[in-house]
């Protein structure tokens, strides 16, 4: 309504004119109206394209008056501004700025101006007003001619307005309500099927309620979720450890390593993670070492401090140039941040999305920030506050926790991470693994159990409904399997692309893999220089001769410098990443001696890059072992070694969906929702705990859902 209002507004002087007699003193009040409403926006900076009409036709018409005593310039003036204004609100809407856009800006958060619903609305009402104005041409036209009345002539061209009134109060309430509609219930009719619960807890040895295919968070957090509802659930993990990424496993002398997860977020007061932990009496069950990051460049070193304000004082100092830019840059990003999290609510996993239009219209006004970027990449937020390519690089320093794109990474992901800094990041005492164990300790006391060393062969399928999976040791029924395993793992081995719509063949095959690592890590006879994360930029890239690629930065931690439980006494463990594409197929197909002097090759490099940082632990290196994209594709089940499972893109991120075409059949982990990371996981596993939770719930309460 008060965008309507301000489209009426710049009807007045047209309305002031066609009423006030005579026409020469409608037109003066008219000019004086226009000139009144242009200088208000020439001081806002807003100046509508109307006004500026209103006020360059009334002076010319005054003018005409003036010199040309007698001249009918109402009939003539209505068809040049009618004209003008079809003309002007087609060419708007091919220019991608309907004409509505200048005042619904001025009554709506700025944060919502580039949402798709907002300009559609905008480009729908825009239209309507362009056809009406078209008609209102005519009728002018027809006036003008004298073909029709003067009297009729004004009332036929000018009565059309109403029905861009009416629009305007309409339409907007109307698409907004069935964009609301659409968000609650957004899935396609092969996904409208409701999961099957048994009025009874199964009794059967090798029956459940639920299935789980691999012990990574997200399906230890959906098995714990759900079993503490009452229903019997059996996690299947194909590898002797739990714990898929989040796993912790020990070489000889006791050096312990992690298999991936070196830094855990979502541990806020708002964080998905502590609400998991709080929920089932986990929070004091495990001891949080918090990160410290820091940024190489060759000899030049940048410790990042605890304190999220300290980085950014510290990072001013440094580039005094760009201070303004900077406290800008880092306002903006913890403003929306602390947005961001307004969707979860206490005791919640999963994040609470607006569902009604009151609900959109309150969460756009009261995250404006959030939503200004959260579909837009991050190097525009960047571009938006600091140049100076130093800085954006260490603000860019945990892009790939989520991938390999740098700047071209999407804001609403960085966003997250800056969490590892506002809040922190951590990793648990004892290693990742004792997350996983902890839950699994848990899912036990709910009932539930876990069987190691159980590769799941298959989800069986009968008439489009799942009826359990088939493992190397034996089948087990189910009607209800949640898939950790990634989605293209899933869908292609686990059930076959055949028992899918055409539709969702395709949509699988279009899944790209995500970047993947070699993995160095290696035991040594001293300490480690620093328990700080270390970004490093080589200070000459290195190419692997074995192979196209060229390493330019690589990550170097110790855990055990930071948690002395994971190494003896007086020794260290040190991790090496480097990042490269996820073609584990590559690999595969090397002979085992290629394979060798490949691994031999990275062993090498990673020395190398070792004495550049430590050269006393370098000297003093116990063992050392390599892994490779064919190792993350054999104990992380993931599509060519991927290790944060499918590449998320930007403005597709809801395929693939939790719930599949396959009934009783969820997805669950890194490449479904939420994306990679421990925190995103949690709520990927949460999400689907949440949507079977009311079944468990009502079989507790004596309900029958069969």
């Amino acid at each position: 309504m008060k965008t309507l209002g301000l489209i009426l507004l710049d009807f007045i002087p047209l309305i002031v004119a066609l009423l006030v007699s005579p026409r020469w003193l409608g037109c003066i009040v008219a000019l004086g109206i226009a000139v009144l409403f242009l200088t208000i926006q020439v001081r806002h900076k807003r100046v509508k394209t109307l006004t500026l009409i209103n006020t360059l036709y009334f002076l010319t018409a005054a003018i005409v008056i003036f010199l040309v005593p007698g001249v009918p310039v109402l009939e003539y003036g209505q068809v040049t501004i009618y004209l003008i204004l079809a003309i002007s609100t087609v060419l708007s809407i091919c220019s991608s700025q309907p004409f509505t856009l200048q005042y619904a800006k001025e009554t709506t958060p700025e944060a919502v101006w580039s949402h798709p619903l907002f300009l559609t609305i905008n480009r729908v009402l825009t239209g309507v007003w362009a056809s009406l104005f078209s008609l209102s041409t005519l009728f002018a036209i027809l006036t003008a001619l004298r073909i029709l009345p003067l009297e009729i002539g004004i009332v036929t061209a000018n009565i059309w307005s109403i029905i861009g009134v009416a629009a305007n109060m309409i339409l907007p309430k109307y698409m907004q309500q069935r964009y609301a509609t659409k968000m609650q219930q957004p899935e396609a009719p092969e996904l409208k099927w409701e999961p099957f619960v048994a009025p009874q807890t199964p009794a059967e040895q090798n029956e459940y309620d639920v299935l789980v295919v691999g012990s990574g968070i997200g399906g230890l957090t959906a098995a714990v979720e759900l079993a503490g509802e009452g229903a019997k659930v059996l996690v299947l993990e194909q590898h002797y450890l739990i714990g898929g990424a989040c796993t912790t496993y020990t070489r000889r002398g006791g050096f312990k390593f992690e298999a991936g997860v070196e830094s855990i977020s979502g541990l806020g007061e708002t964080g998905p993670l502590r609400h998991l932990l709080q929920r089932h009496g986990l929070e004091e069950e495990i001891t949080w070492l918090r990160n410290t990051y820091e940024f190489r460049e060759g000899d030049e070193r940048f410790i990042i401090p605890h304190d999220y304000t300290g980085w950014r004082d510290r990072l001013a100092e440094r580039f005094p140039e760009e201070k303004e830019g900077i406290y800008a840059l880092f306002a903006e990003l913890k403003a929306c941040f602390e947005e961001m999290y307004t969707v979860f609510m206490p005791d919640r996993i999963v994040p609470h999305i607006p569902q009604t239009v009151e609900e959109m219209n309150a969460y756009a006004e009261q995250n404006s920030h959030y939503l200004r970027w959260k579909d837009r990449e991050w190097r525009e937020l960047l571009d938006a506050f600091v140049q100076n390519q130093a800085v954006r690089q260490q603000v860019s320093i945990l892009t790939g926790y989520v991938g390999d794109k740098g700047e071209r990474t999407s804001a609403n992901s960085m966003i997250a991470l800056m969490g590892y800094f506002i809040v922190g990041g951590y990793r648990p005492a004892g290693g990742s693994g004792k997350l996983a164990m902890k839950l699994a300790e848990k899912l036990k006391q709910y009932g539930g159990d876990i069987r190691i060393s159980t590769d799941v062969t298959e989800i069986t399928v009968e008439d489009n409904r799942v009826t359990g999976v088939q493992t190397k040791k034996g089948a087990y029924k189910a009607p209800i399997v949640i898939s950790n395993a990634d989605p293209r793992v899933t869908y292609e081995q686990l059930v076959g692309l055949s028992r899918l719509p055409q539709a969702y063949r395709e949509k699988v095959g279009k899944l790209e893999p995500s970047m993947s690592l070699f993995v160095w890590s290696a035991a040594v006879d001293t300490k480690f220089c620093t328990h700080r994360l270390i970004h490093y930029t080589l200070p000459q890239p290195i190419r692997l001769s074995s192979m196209d690629i060229v390493f330019e930065r690589a990550g170097v931690h110790s855990a055990s410098s930071l948690d002395s439980s994971l190494a003896p006494y007086g020794k260290s463990t040190v991790t090496i990443n480097l990042i490269t594409k996820a073609q584990a197929g590559i690999y595969v197909a090397m002979t085992e001696k290629e394979y060798q002097a490949l691994k031999s090759e990275i062993d090498a490099i990673c020395r190398q890059i070792l004495e550049q940082i430590d050269r006393e632990a370098a000297s003093n290196i116990l063992f050392s072992e390599v892994a490779t994209p064919k190792t993350m594709e054999r104990y992380m089940r993931t599509y060519e070694g991927s290790v944060y499972s499918i590449k998320r893109q930007m403005m597709d991120g809801e395929f693939p969906y939790a719930k599949s075409p396959i009934e009783g059949l969820y997805l669950a982990g890194a490449g479904v929702g939420y994306g990679p990371g421990i925190e995103a996981v949690v709520i990927s596993g949460g999400d689907v705990a949440e949507r079977l939770t009311p079944y468990f719930e009502s079989r507790s309460a004596g309900q029958n859902t069969a």
